[in-house]
């Protein structure tokens, strides 16, 4: 009966410990994207009312992306909150050492 108990905490403990990782894996950021010259000035946009409810969308602002021969302007849109609590990390342009990198944005709790 010991043997069946702590088989079963074991197998649940595994099962938890899988689902912590694939759920840590789904928001992590994409890869940086590196171009040789900075980003131009990020563009005035006006938000549209949100589609569904506020608490569960967040609007992911506009920014320009990088297509190997120079910038495009991607327009902001909502994005839905995949699960409560997360909190929406904007993407940015860094300048690191004589290059630019876009870092994705992506959730983090």
């Amino acid at each position: 009966m010991i043997r069946k108990i702590a088989f079963m905490l074991a197998a649940c403990g595994a099962i938890g410990a899988a689902q912590t990782a694939f759920a840590q894996q789904a928001y992590y950021a994409p890869p940086a994207v590196i171009a040789p010259a900075a980003p131009p000035a990020v563009r005035e946009e006006v938000i549209p009312a949100p589609p569904g409810p506020v608490e569960r969308t967040v609007w992911v602002r506009g920014h320009y992306e990088w297509s190997g021969n120079g910038y495009y302007w991607v327009s902001g849109h909502y994005i839905e909150r995949p699960e409560p609590g997360l909190i929406w990390e904007p993407g940015r342009w860094v300048a690191v050492a004589g290059h630019w990198e876009w870092h994705g944005g992506h959730w983090r709790r």
